[in-house]
């Protein structure tokens, strides 16, 4: 898998956003540390601090790990299409509305940390049995147009830096808090 070395080409915000957190690092292996990493982020805090919002309207830890597991059913469900039917259109889903209507403010964050990392494991286990030109399958994002089974990892991991940074702002925070 080709590591992103720029994001000069690319039109649309979101994934410029989202691909800018990877320059020239490699996806796969952010996919593989990622679940260690939100263990690590989440030891020694209580569920009623993970579930703490920073402020109204913002996501605590465990809706931002909700997410995470989320995200890793609907990115499995598309690589799995690009994979198996190439060339099929893939919905976007809107954040937001799944954050509400599948009750992430009463979700237990560690069992969603717990799927999640299942969830990644036999994902990443797929790719690995990939053969090379499997890579450049494809699904038709709804929004983003084209993505190929490398492009989807890519946005994976770079999804999975931007919300890393999140959850460690607010860990920083919790603690910042209970040592005053």
């Amino acid at each position: 898998m080709k590591k992103v070395k720029s994001i000069k080409a690319i039109k649309d915000p979101y994934s410029k956003r989202i691909l800018s957190n990877i320059i020239n690092k490699d996806p796969l292996k952010i996919c593989a540390q990622t679940p260690g990493e939100l263990q690590r982020l989440t030891r020694g805090l209580t569920e009623k601090q993970l579930s703490t919002s920073p402020k109204q309207g913002k996501w605590s830890i465990t809706h931002l790990v909700s997410h995470f597991c989320d995200a890793e059913w609907a990115m499995g469900f598309r690589i799995r299409m690009a994979i198996a039917q190439p060339g099929r259109h893939f919905q976007a889903y809107d954040q937001d509305k799944w954050a509400d209507h599948l009750y992430y403010n009463r979700a237990k964050c560690r069992e969603k940390l717990n799927l999640f990392t299942t969830l990644r494991k036999a994902h990443l286990s797929l790719l690995k049995s990939l053969k090379p030109n499997e890579w450049q399958r494809y699904g038709i994002h709804e929004e983003r147009g084209k993505e190929t089974v490398e492009r989807m990892i890519h946005m994976l991991a770079g999804h999975d830096v931007n919300h890393l940074r999140q959850v460690d702002a607010l860990r920083r925070s919790l603690l910042k808090k209970r040592n005053h």
